[in-house]
């Protein structure tokens, strides 16, 4: 399939159903109308309560997982403009189609981290030991033995549960759990679903590590209740179960927001200054080392005297290294065009390009601002939340009381998981072991608690606060 008919096809409107009729006005392309689908969702609006990097902050400066995302949708988006531009010139996109990419990679970059759970990547790795402990435990290992000979869930079943990872349940919900009226979630177009699979593997197929070869591999990109819906995405588009093109686009614009952004946060709560960042990056540049160390000793000499703080000069200097960032992405995607419209590209574009030296001294930076003790205190607060949560509900689920009319204790803690997740449990999930099933409603409620839901249910259950 030559170029042209393959962005024909990554920028058609196919959904899972029929688009519902819109005004005759109604000038939007399908991203657009994807834009408008999410934006005034409920799982939008709870990122607003979601870490980025600091868990619980009263400061309205600092960043959320919402204000991140709403970074990320316009860096993709202005990224997507230029590589547009030169896609028209080469003649692989018609002029018809200008505006599509660009809006495919805004709406790509507001949903990237819908499925992150409570308190981030932390809240990830929470939920992950949780199930890595509870599904070899004697407590589990009985209620299997009570309900017969044969293991309740197999392999990958419980590999899903093992290795949970918010990417991977942001399909999930943009395919089923936002239930509106529709089985389909929100019915968006198949291009917009498929930006959202970072890896196009299954738990037991991916999972290999960051130094797996082979990108799509790495980690995973769908639950097995959502197979079916992957296999159509992926065979429509004819990806070949390999990355669609947009995806390393969006993961570029992610590496560009969070990694400058996270540090202007640092700044602005004093956890590191200027003269850290200064000392870092001259250690770490190599490529941009006089470009990148000129402006930052002229923003320090602008600001020596605290008229204004150093947050000021830190968003200048983020707004420098992003334009870098972003002209040499733009450059890296010329260069490898070919491996990246193949899905053979096995890394990251910012990681090949001419600004990798600057997304690694921000990388430094960040791992002496994630040791901060106010963060880890408060991660650790986050984590035996989602623990406790997770050992309430899933050992009420082993009762035959669980999912019933009457007033017993497991009744109860069913009652309190959200309507619409009974919902879908009850009449839109569709897969056959209602083990699973029943696990992953508990998931699904979980993790799409904000930070605060969670902290207060966790306290408000377990007797700390009533």
């Amino acid at each position: 399939m030559n170029y042209k008919n393959k962005w024909n096809l990554i920028l058609s409107e196919k959904r899972f159903r029929g688009k519902s009729e819109t005004i005759k006005s109604d000038g939007r392309n399908p991203f657009e109308n994807d834009y408008g689908r999410l934006v005034s969702s409920s799982p939008i609006r709870r990122l607003q309560d979601k870490t980025q990097v600091f868990p619980l902050e009263q400061s309205d400066y600092i960043r959320t997982r919402l204000t991140h995302s709403m970074e990320v949708s316009y860096i993709a988006s202005s990224i997507g403009q230029s590589i547009e531009n030169i896609l028209i010139e080469k003649g692989e996109i018609d002029v018809n189609q200008k505006g599509f990419l660009s809006s495919l990679l805004r709406v790509s970059g507001l949903i990237h981290d819908l499925g992150n759970p409570p308190f981030g990547h932390f809240g990830e790795e929470a939920v992950k030991d949780f199930f890595s402990t509870f599904l070899d435990s004697e407590i589990y290992k009985a209620y299997e033995k009570s309900k017969g000979d044969n293991p309740l869930l197999n392999d990958l079943e419980k590999s899903d549960f093992k290795n949970f990872d918010g990417n991977v349940q942001t399909l999930r919900i943009l395919s089923k759990l936002y239930y509106f009226g529709s089985p389909n979630g929100y019915n968006l177009t198949f291009s917009t679903l498929s930006s959202a699979i970072k890896y196009p593997s299954n738990s037991l197929e991916g999972n290999r590590g960051k130094r797996h070869p082979e990108i799509a591999k790495k980690k995973f990109g769908y639950f097995v209740t959502e197979t079916d819906i992957y296999n159509e995405i992926n065979t429509y588009l004819e990806l070949s179960g390999k990355r669609n093109p947009v995806v390393y686009l969006m993961e570029a614009a992610d590496d560009i927001a969070y990694s400058a952004a996270d540090i202007e946060d640092s700044i602005k709560l004093g956890i590191i200054n200027l003269h850290d960042v200064r000392e870092l990056f001259d250690s770490k540049l190599e490529q941009n080392k006089e470009k990148v160390i000129g402006e930052l000793d002229k923003l320090i000499a602008i600001y020596k005297d605290k008229i204004i703080d150093d947050s000021i000069a830190i968003q200048r200097f983020r707004i420098c290294t992003q334009q870098i960032m972003i002209e040499e992405i733009i450059n890296s995607f010329v260069e490898n065009y070919d491996d990246i419209m193949n899905g053979n590209l096995q890394n990251e574009i910012i990681d090949i390009s001419n600004a990798k030296d600057i997304r690694t001294a921000y990388k430094e930076l960040q791992t002496i601002v994630f040791d901060d003790k106010n963060i880890v205190k408060k991660e650790i607060a986050g984590w035996k939340a989602i623990n406790g949560l997770l050992d309430i509900f899933t050992k009420a689920s082993m009762s035959e009381k669980f999912k019933s009319s009457g007033n017993t204790y497991e009744a109860r803690i069913y009652k309190l998981i959200s309507s619409s997740h009974r919902y879908v449990y009850e009449n839109i999930e569709k897969y056959d072991n209602q083990e699973y099933k029943k696990l992953q409603m508990i998931v699904d409620f979980i993790s799409g608690m904000t930070d605060t839901y969670a902290i207060n249910l966790y306290q408000e259950l377990t007797g700390i606060k009533l």
